[in-house]
Order: structure tokens, then sequence, then C-alpha cells
């Protein structure tokens, strides 16, 4: 039980550290292309960077994803690949199907895997809720 908390927890850890770090380069690639978001026209400019930033938060969604279907794999709970990441993707979306699922041994790892994407989910929320905040204070202060 504890090897599974311990592992849960560092694994959640690096999802989120690589989410940190992804946002943090986020906010200074926006901010070195700040001249160029103030002047007009301002729907395409607003549109790419919306779709760029959603682009990006499916990246660090990905990752973890991926993250979680590579331990599941090196301690052999699934037989493919294939399931490692459909049950990662399923478990961190907090989907839940439960057509694939941890064996009783790791199921603790599978629950935390959840916890994973529901904590990402808040972070990426809060990521692209800033960047609009930030799109739209650019707009503003630079009529």
């Amino acid at each position: 039980m504890l090897n599974q908390i311990a592992l849960g927890t560092t694994i959640t850890f690096i999802s989120i550290a690589f989410g940190a770090v992804m946002w943090w380069m986020l906010i200074r690639l926006l901010h070195r292309f700040e001249a160029w978001i103030r002047r007009p026209p301002y729907a395409f400019k607003t549109i790419s960077v919306i779709v760029f930033v959603v682009v990006w938060t499916m990246l660090i969604t990905t990752f973890g994803i991926w993250l979680w279907a590579i331990v599941f794999s090196s301690l052999a709970i699934f037989e493919t690949m294939e399931e490692a990441v459909y049950y990662s993707l399923v478990a961190y979306t907090t989907l839940g199907l439960g057509d694939v699922v941890v064996p009783k041994d790791w199921r603790l790892l599978g629950g935390m895997t959840g916890a994973n994407g529901f904590l990402m989910f808040g972070v990426l929320t809060a990521m692209l809720t800033d960047t609009l905040r930030d799109m739209r204070r650019m707009r503003w202060t630079g009529d």
C-alpha cells in the first residue's frame, strides 16, 4: 500500500511540476509576443493565441497520460502499451469507464491517476483563464 502511495505521489508531483514549467514557459512566450498582440487586428491574434494555448494544454495533458501509461507498462500491470495508455487516458480524465481496470493489488495507483488528472484539469483551467485575462489586458491597455 505505501509503495503505491509513494509512487503515485511521485508521478503526480512530476506531472504537476511539468505543468508548472510549461505554464511558466507559456507566460514567457506570450510576453515575448506582447507588442504584436497589442497591435490591431485583434480578432485573428486572439483566436490564434487561444488555439495555441489549448494545444499547449493538450500537450501537458498528453504528457501526464503517457507518464502514467509508462509507469503502468513498466510495472507490467497491463499486457500491452495500448491498454496502459487507454487506462491512463480514461482514469486521468476521470471518465472511469471500467472496461479496463487495474488489478486489485494496484487499485490505489489507479485511483491516484484519477486524482492527478483532476488536479491537473484545475491547473489547466486556471492557465486558460489566466491567458484570456492577459489577452484582454494587453488589448485594453494597447488601445
